[in-house]
Formats: structure tokens, C-alpha cells, sequence
């Protein structure tokens, strides 16, 4: 049986079920981002509006250009020196028996239909170890994620960004994992 366990990263990890959210927010859980700013930080928000991730301190990757990245809070720093610790998203395939994965990707849609652009956000995203960003917002523009030797669990770090392009809580945005295994 094949499952997808999604986490940010932090202290602890924190599970994202699928009833949670990825919030991206300003300095503290449920503080806005200002139009045209990045998100200072991540959380995993519950159906009921719940801060799930407030004891973990959790991981944040910021935009800061192309090629590089605050995480955290820290100083800028190159992209591709980012740690798979210091990865906010830890998203594990496991499978019952050994396979390999191929063709994965990942990026953000309006929640409906995959080719579709998230609403008034603009996003990026990056496998650790890439050394820019990608615009990832739709399937058409989706990050390629490494192959993967076979293995009954298989782990994608990923670093992700995003920022409102309009004043507004924003609900046409979802994350999505692809992949092909054999």
C-alpha cells in the first residue's frame, strides 16, 4: 500500500494531516503578510483554526531572490546550502515493498484543478539542494524532484514561499505532491 505522510519540520515534526493547512504568515500564527512580502513564517493550521504546530518552532524558508533563501529568520544564504533539517516540508512515500520512485513533482494550485494558478499568490518552491527557485504554481510549472532508489520509504525535502498579491485571506491555494513508482 502506497501512503504520502506530509510534516513541517521544526523542534519536532509536526504531522499535516489532511484536514490541516499549510499557513504561511507574517511574524506569528494568523498575522497577515503584507501584498508584495514573503511569509516570515510556516505553520499547520487544524480544520477548527488551531495552531497544531505551535510547540515544534517550526522551519520557515522565505524568498529573498532567485537564488536565495531565508530560513527561519536568519541571515540570507545561497539556496542550495539549505539542509535537509532546515527543510520545512518533509513529505514521505512509503510503500509496502521496496520500489523506486520517478517523474515526481510538486507545486501549488487553486485547489480544484491542478493546471490552474493558485488566486492572487504568487509562490516558489525548491527541492533541497537547488540552487533557484521555481515559480511552481500549476502543474505546468510544477518542481522536478529527484528520482529515488528503490526503498520502502522515500523522503522529499522542500522548501516553499509564498506571498499574497492582493489584501485578503486566500482560499484558491493547495500543495500537491505527483509521483510514478515501480
Amino acid at each position: 500500500m502506497a501512503t504520502f505522510t506530509w510534516y513541517l519540520q521544526g523542534t519536532s515534526p509536526t504531522t499535516i494531516d489532511a484536514t490541516d493547512y499549510v499557513q504561511f504568515a507574517a511574524a506569528t500564527f494568523n498575522s497577515p503578510i503584507t501584498v508584495g512580502s514573503f511569509n516570515d513564517t510556516t505553520h499547520v493550521e487544524t480544520s477548527v483554526g488551531g495552531d497544531k504546530s505551535s510547540g515544534n518552532t517550526p522551519k520557515n524558508s522565505k524568498y529573498l531572490t532567485s537564488s536565495t533563501v531565508s530560513i527561519s529568520g536568519g541571515a540570507s544564504q545561497n539556496l542550495n546550502t539549505v539542509t535537509t533539517a532546515n527543510s520545512p516540508l518533509k513529505i514521505n512515500f512509503s510503500h509496502g515493498t521496496s520500489v523506486q520512485t520517478t517523474a515526481a513533482v510538486f507545486y501549488a494550485y487553486d485547489g480544484t484543478t491542478t493546471t490552474a494558478v493558485p488566486t492572487e499568490i504568487t509562490y516558489y518552491a525548491a527541492e533541497q539542494g537547488d540552487s533557484t527557485w521555481t515559480a511552481a504554481e500549476g502543474s505546468a510549472a510544477a518542481v522536478s524532484l529527484n528520482d529515488q532508489a528503490a526503498s520502502t520509504s522515500h523522503d522529499f525535502y522542500i522548501l516553499t514561499s509564498a506571498s499574497p498579491d492582493t489584501v485578503g485571506l486566500k482560499t484558491a491555494f493547495r500543495l500537491r505532491i505527483e509521483l510514478t513508482y515501480f
